[in-house]
């Protein structure tokens, strides 16, 4: 898997559809543990509400929902389903409902949290998080500037550098660029740098 798309931030939205208040809860999560925790905080804050219906996916195996007492199929099915058209993953929603006294019948739930659901995604926006690998580079300070302008050319994301007796700097970058990365750094500074590759992540 080379990258994927997921919700930036965790946010709110809410919605009124015939006096029915319809909040919706989104939160990027990394796993089914982080996404029931999510669900199981929000059910708490929202303990008076009619209905905690949810929906998350993790990855393609991985995907869950409730209808949290609406009729079967009108609401955990089609928030699941956006999430889904969307080409989510590592995403979960939870949709609170407080009733405001009118039925909106089975196609008007099903409508009601389809729209809730698209309102929670677009405020908590998405994003792709791409593959990286991190590289930790140690030099002598004669060599900052000009590794530091070879990683800033490179796209080297989250640099973090320590400044002891040498320089430590780790940073992350595609693939690629990494192996790249590397052998400029070498040529450049005649092998006189240590560059260490890491693990990847994704960022």
């Amino acid at each position: 898997m080379k990258g994927y798309l997921t919700l930036q931030k965790a946010a709110q939205a809410e919605i009124i559809i015939k006096k029915s208040r319809f909040i919706t809860s989104a939160s990027p999560v990394s796993d089914e543990k982080e996404a029931n925790n999510f669900i199981k905080q929000i059910k708490k804050e929202h303990n008076q509400a009619t209905h905690n219906v949810f929906a998350y996916v993790i990855n393609e195996q991985i995907q869950r929902f409730s209808d949290d007492g609406e009729p079967g199929g009108t609401a955990g099915r089609p928030v699941l389903e956006v999430i889904n058209q969307k080409g989510l993953i590592k995403t979960a929603l939870v949709i609170t409902r407080y009733f405001g006294g009118v039925m909106l019948g089975a196609g008007g739930l099903v409508r009601a949290y389809s729209e809730a659901a698209v309102k929670g995604i677009d405020a908590a926006g998405v994003v792709e998080k791409l593959l990286h690998r991190e590289l930790r580079i140690t030099m002598d300070y004669q060599w900052l500037g000009v590794v530091k302008r070879e990683v800033e050319s490179a796209g080297g994301r989250q640099p973090d550098i320590i400044y002891d007796q040498k320089v430590n700097m780790k940073v992350y970058l595609q693939p690629a660029a990494a192996q790249a990365l590397s052998k400029r750094l070498i040529d450049l500074t005649a092998a006189q740098i240590v560059i260490e590759e890491g693990g990847f992540s994704y960022i």
